[in-house]
This record gives C-alpha cells, structure tokens and sequence, in this order.
C-alpha cells in the first residue's frame, strides 16, 4: 500500500512537472498588427489556454476603398468602409504555428455606390431627363467563420501570420434608391431602380461568404 501511494505521488509530481515545464514554454499576452483583404489595418489580441488552444479578438478600421466607376453613362462614387470584428479560436495540432481556426465576426463592411447626373440619364432599361440621384448600398449580416493559416504560436518572441478562410454570410443584402428633379418622372424611376436591385441581388447571391485574407506581423510576451 505505501509502495503504490508512493508510486502514485510520484507520477503526480512528474505530470505537474512537465505541465509548469510547457507552461514556461509558452508565452503569455500576444499582439498582432496586420492587413486584410477587406478588413484594412487590423490590431489582434491572442492568448494561448495551452500548447494547442490560442484564444483571439481583433478589430478593424476597414479597407477605406474611394474609387469612381461609370455604368450606363453614370459616375458612381463608390466606397467600401467599416470594419470586421472577430472573435476566435485557434487549434495548434502540431503544437506549431499552423492552426485551424473558428469564430464569430461582427461585421460592419459594407459598400456604396452614389451618383448625381444632370441631363439624359439611362438607368436600366429606361431613360430619364434631368438631374437624377442614385443611392446604393449592400451590407453583410455578422456570421461564423472559419480558416487555416501559420502564425500565433503558444511560444514566446516575434512572428508572421498568414490567414486563409471565409465569413459564411450568406448573400449580402441590396438597396437601390433615387430621385429626379421631374415628379411626374418619379414613379418611372423607382421602377428602373427595383429592377436594376433584382438584377445585382440575383448576381450576389452566387457569393455567399465573405473572403479572408490576412497578414500580420506579431508578438508574444
């Protein structure tokens, strides 16, 4: 009896040994500073639960696109802004730095598109005279994701990651609106526009994720 409590106590005192052994191994608090592909500049927070679970949060400003597209004899402004916001977690099946991924993101992207033209102005099908405001927008709902990619290791000191995957946002949703300076034009318009909306919301809804791109450089303290 006393030999197998003493056999017993022992292998105790080996397994706390190795786990505050890997536990010095690993680094504490880590930050990351990166780019996304539709996320913009990106600050990440990381903290490793062990040698193979990486908890992670980041916040981002957006991509700031500004460009003019023109479509029918219409300058567009359009505008990509807002940010991605992602909560996950990270599994390190090599105890590395490749990791699979999965997580929640708080989705704030959307696009824009808004055009004033004065003169004859053809929208769809149809064609209208005088000054003519056309507002668009399509924003993307907060859903799951999930990637793979090398970086955030437990371990302490510099590193890279690199980050593929998806947000499984199902198709973005469409908004079509304006206005013409001739009242009795107006209805004929909204009509135009409706249409012009059913078109881009059949030609959306073949992507119904958002990609995810990502490159960081990063610490662990």
């Amino acid at each position: 009896m006393k030999n197998a409590l003493k056999n017993s106590l022992l292998a105790s005192a080996i397994g706390l040994g190795m786990m505050a052994t890997q536990v010095q191994a690993d680094g504490g608090l880590g930050v990351g500073i990166g780019y996304g592909l539709l996320a913009g500049p990106t600050l990440e927070l990381n903290y490793p639960i062990n040698s193979y679970l990486v908890a992670r949060g980041s916040v981002s400003s957006g991509m700031g696109l500004n460009q003019t597209n023109r479509v029918d004899d219409v300058n567009y402004r359009i505008k990509a802004d807002g940010g991605i916001h992602r909560l996950g977690l990270n599994y390190h099946p090599f105890q590395g730095s490749f990791f699979l991924s999965a997580g929640y993101a708080i989705n704030q992207f959307e696009l824009t598109a808004n055009a004033r033209e004065s003169g004859t102005v053809t929208v769809g099908d149809d064609t209208f005279d005088g000054t003519v405001a056309i507002n668009g927008k399509l924003k993307w709902d907060n859903a799951p994701t999930l990637s793979l990619g090398w970086g955030h290791s437990p371990k302490q000191g510099w590193g890279a990651l690199f980050e593929v995957g998806a947000i499984f946002t199902g198709a973005a949703d469409v908004n079509l609106n304006g206005t013409i300076n001739d009242n009795s034009r107006q209805q004929a318009l909204n009509d135009a526009l409706k249409n012009e909306e059913r078109k881009l919301k059949d030609e959306v809804a073949k992507l119904d994720f958002l990609p995810i791109l990502q490159l960081a450089v990063t610490y662990r303290f």
